[in-house]
């Protein structure tokens, strides 16, 4: 099956299509990583084919998410903010000395 362009547009201006663009950022997201090859897409169509996600796979994954997102938020603070016990030098205080004779 073909997917419209137009009409998952047309979706997304729905007033409920918060779910459909959750799902469509994460997809985007999964495609763009080498990682997420045809046995993750075939897992992918299977649980949409079944229209329902086994309350233990929900729970592995809710688990995995968590996972990913602590490491997510170390490699931001490592990035972003320099460790606790490093010392960031202060700038000298700069004093203007008096004119020229």
């Amino acid at each position: 099956m073909k997917v419209s362009t137009n009409e998952l547009l047309l979706a997304l201006r729905a007033p409920g299509a918060g779910w459909l663009a959750a799902l469509i950022c994460a997809l985007d997201e999964a495609l763009q990583d080498p990682d997420f090859g045809a046995p993750q897409r075939d897992l992918v169509r299977a649980l949409l084919d079944q229209a329902r996600v086994p309350s233990a796979v929900a729970e592995a994954a809710n688990e995995r998410l968590a996972q990913f997102e602590r490491t997510v938020e170390e490699l931001h603070a490592l990035v972003v903010l320099p460790p606790a016990d490093t010392v960031v030098p202060m700038r000298p205080k700069l004093t203007l000395c008096g004119g020229t004779a």
